[in-house]
């Protein structure tokens, strides 16, 4: 595609909006893939092109969050192992995919992601009291599932991620925020490497969408300093439902 002002534009807007939903409860990509697809990028150009704006975004509310001491080191360290081993597991099929498969993969992630958005959060239990003091076995497997799938497909990862968080930790939702989008940050930076080396990624189109993704993750990061846990988790409840129309109107539509 010849890219224009209107299309620099638009990339822009698409970071910014994503990276404002992506750090405050997840579901961005449900948005910016589709858009960036309908722009004119080839499904999996979209993809890698995408993960550059996530990155820059989650960086950017992460570091906000913790600068406000909402990051929970110790969970962040026990949790740091499976993320990676999933990122350097899912890298090598993401580099693999053609725009069929990857189409084929989202459509079957559309449809899980819209059924786990729907469960109640004591589904599998309730939370814990105090968050583990070190990683459970289960803890592990779970983190290392949700990299995998966030490095080959990513969108929808960020309500996996909280959904697992919750489960684990026990912690309030701003927290679960900062961990997740740390989290995010490390199997994105792998898995998207691995992308820009396959040349799937439009570095122009990147650049732009990263900056409104940075702009997008500070304005995330103060509205959740300002208005608490109670903002956050109704704005996780009304994306969630909406995201999961959205997912499964587009598995109807195909």
């Amino acid at each position: 595609m010849e890219p224009t002002l209107g299309i620099y534009a638009a990339f822009f807007v698409v970071g910014c909006a994503a990276s404002m939903l992506n750090s405050i409860a997840g579901g961005g990509s449900v948005f910016s893939l589709p858009v960036m697809i309908f722009l004119g990028l080839p499904p999996t150009i979209a993809n890698g092109t995408n993960r550059i704006g996530l990155i820059v975004g989650n960086l950017s509310s992460a570091y906000n969050l913790h600068k406000h001491g909402y990051l929970n080191k110790k969970i962040l360290l026990q949790l740091s192992m499976p993320s990676l081993l999933g990122a350097f597991a899912g890298v090598f099929f993401v580099v693999q995919l053609n725009d069929k498969v990857f189409q084929a993969i989202l459509a079957i992630a559309i449809a899980l992601v819209a059924i786990m958005s729907g469960l109640k959060k004591d589904v599998l239990g309730k939370p814990p009291k105090e968050p583990p003091e070190r990683c459970t076995k289960m803890g592990f497997l779970g983190f290392f599932l949700v990299a995998i799938y966030g490095s080959i497909v990513q969108v929808g990862v960020g309500f996996l991620q909280i959904f697992a968080l919750r489960r684990y930790t026990g912690l309030e939702m701003i927290q679960v925020n900062a961990l997740k989008n740390t989290l995010t940050t490390i199997f994105l930076i792998i898995s998207t490497a691995g992308l820009a080396i396959a040349g799937k990624v439009d570095w122009p189109l990147a650049i732009v969408t990263a900056l409104g993704a940075s702009f997008g993750g500070f304005l995330s990061s103060l509205l959740q300093c300002k208005k608490g846990n109670k903002f956050v988790e109704r704005t996780v409840q009304v994306a969630t439902v909406a995201v999961a129309i959205k997912m499964i109107y587009d598995v109807i539509a195909s």
